[in-house]
């Protein structure tokens, strides 16, 4: 028994270190200098089913990390990034939370990169306060049950607004019906949608559940096309997922138009690969209005640009695997726990939290403008989002042409 546990951690770290050299990045060695390093843990799915998360947040930290120390670290002291794979697992994700604050004593965590890890994950988090930012968006994820934690991805009640917003403002539909995965954000997103469809008058025909990670949605949305919806909402939780929603469509010659949430144009490669060239033909999904553009829009001059040339001229002839748009959270998570850091003016998660709250608005990242409260960490609202359609078509400097304009 000692032996294949002894095997099964010695795999697990081969497929850690593995993954990291294939981003084509690695963790910066310990800083030259006399300051300790500051030990910033990446807590995301390095391996599993969601592990291209993972391998998107390696690389946007990473080149946050070398950005900021470049320009004299955090607080005076260069970031050393410690890798943690939560192998797209709630009981890895514990595991590794425990040794990143046990063992390792990181100083703050990004990630994870999923609602139901992020709620595993906390209860340790919060015993060690160490401070963090996750891209979760369940409302599950309160200050109740992370005093010291933010998220940088919307909640699912923004996302349900938006949607609903548009569903309603746009296609004027009078029903709707949604297909979604089993994790904790897009269950949450699916509550909200019930109340936001139903302050518009339009009714939710039904609901159909898939586990994550499969491949065969024609069950699901045979169910769901039975009840002649007008339209159909996707929340997904990985670019496979969307691809496979999709497909399944096109198998059923069900030419519905579909409304996602945001992971639905995270990944649109993942997606292509799956569903075909012609996969978001009919497709809109979430994204940040910073991310988008209308005709007309000069090329190459926003912050998101200029960062996606930052990241290809890091990763070089690997850049066409990445997603810049995910591996982006990651990098402005980096960029707000270091605003936060050297404006409560110590590594303090109480003091941090407390500073977040009265000053995220201050915090300038790529993807849109922050607010925080004692009643919310989520720092991106609803007014920061919009849809956008062809997300396989980005135009040169990445950004995605914003629905209807």
């Amino acid at each position: 028994m000692m032996i294949n546990r002894r095997k099964a951690l010695l795999g697990a770290v081969s497929l850690t270190l593995s993954a990291v050299v294939a981003s084509g990045l690695t963790p910066l060695a310990h800083a030259q200098g006399t300051a300790e390093p500051f030990k910033l843990g990446f807590l995301g799915s390095v391996t599993g089913s969601a592990n291209q998360s993972g391998f998107n947040g390696i690389a946007g930290v990473n080149l946050a990390v070398k950005e900021i120390n470049a320009a004299g670290g955090i607080l005076g002291r260069q970031i050393r990034v410690v890798i943690a794979d939560d192998q797209s697992d709630p009981t890895a994700a514990v595991s590794e939370a425990r040794r990143l604050t046990q063992r390792e004593k990181v100083d703050a965590i990004v990630g994870p990169i999923a609602s139901q890890l992020t709620l595993a994950t906390l209860p340790v988090l919060n015993e060690s306060k160490t401070p963090s930012v996750s891209i979760s968006g369940s409302m599950a994820v309160t200050p109740q049950a992370g005093p010291f934690h933010f998220s940088l991805l919307p909640s699912a009640n923004a996302q349900a607004e938006a949607i609903a917003i548009y569903v309603d403002t746009v296609l004027h539909v009078k029903s709707a019906a949604v297909i979604h995965d089993a994790g904790a954000q897009t269950r949450s997103t699916v509550e909200a949608l019930k109340v936001e469809l139903g302050k518009r008058n339009i009714e939710l025909k039904a609901e159909q559940e898939y586990a994550l990670t499969a491949t065969d949605m024609t069950p699901q949305l045979l169910s769901l096309r039975r009840t002649n919806p007008d339209v159909l909402l996707a929340l997904t939780a990985v670019g496979a997922d969307t691809g496979a929603v999709i497909k399944s469509l096109a198998d059923l010659s069900w030419g519905i138009k579909v409304v996602g949430n945001i992971s639905v144009i995270v990944q649109p490669g993942v997606v292509i690969k799956v569903a075909g060239p012609d996969a978001y033909k009919n497709v809109v999904g979430i994204n940040y209005k910073a991310l988008t553009y209308c005709n007309g829009d000069p090329i190459g001059s926003s912050d998101f640009a200029k960062y996606k040339q930052r990241l290809q001229a890091e990763t070089g002839d690997k850049f066409p695997q990445y997603s810049p748009v995910l591996a982006g959270y990651l990098y402005d998570s980096v960029y707000v726990l270091k605003a936060a850091i050297e404006g409560a003016k110590k590594v303090d998660a109480a003091a941090m939290a407390a500073w977040m709250e009265q000053n995220a608005g201050s915090i300038k990242v790529m993807n849109a403008n922050l607010s925080a409260s004692k009643t919310s960490h989520f720092l991106i609202g609803a007014t920061a989002l919009t849809m956008a359609e062809n997300a396989d078509k980005s135009r040169a400097d990445g950004l995605q042409k914003r629905a209807g304009c």
